[in-house]
């Protein structure tokens, strides 16, 4: 019984301030810092607003973040990253799912740090902002893609940041 005592006040601890690490400090981050208010992309192509036409009679499920190439992207919450990958239209990408039925999404990426399966905080770094997939088109500014999606279904990210 002492053992089992003693191994709860050593284990308890540890487990309680791994716990409180992972704990997000605010509702939701900005993945891209930015010294004054954040800029959503518009230029020759579009702009980069939710719900903004696409081809096709598709909208745009996302915004897209403005910012330089190499700009660190951070995660807005923390949580599982489900998928870090490439495809033609997101170009480098990482999916990340949070509590809540949560996801989100960070597209167009020049470099990805994380790796699927990974558990990252609030606040780590996991790419930087690039110009991959459809945004390597002449015009389109360098910009994160970012989404949220609750319950599968695509959500205004203004309404989380």
């Amino acid at each position: 019984m002492k053992k089992i005592f003693l191994f709860l006040l050593l284990i308890l601890p540890i487990y309680l301030i791994i716990s409180i690490s992972f704990l997000d400090k605010k509702p939701f981050l900005c993945p891209v810092q930015y010294k004054g208010d954040f800029i959503i992309r518009s230029d020759s192509r579009g702009d980069g607003t939710f719900a903004s036409p696409r081809n096709g009679r598709r909208v745009h499920k996302g915004i897209d973040l403005l910012g330089a190439v190499g700009t660190p992207v951070v995660a807005v919450r923390s949580g599982k990253v489900i998928a870090a990958r490439s495809n033609n239209g997101m170009g480098k990408y990482v999916v990340i799912s949070h509590s809540g039925d949560v996801v989100t999404i960070y597209g167009h990426l020049q470099q990805i740090y994380t790796k699927e399966g990974d558990f990252i905080m609030q606040g780590t770094v996991l790419g930087s902002v690039g110009k991959t997939g459809n945004a390597r088109s002449n015009g389109i500014q360098p910009h994160l893609h970012f989404e949220v999606r609750k319950n599968g279904i695509a959500q205004d990210p203004l309404e989380y940041l």
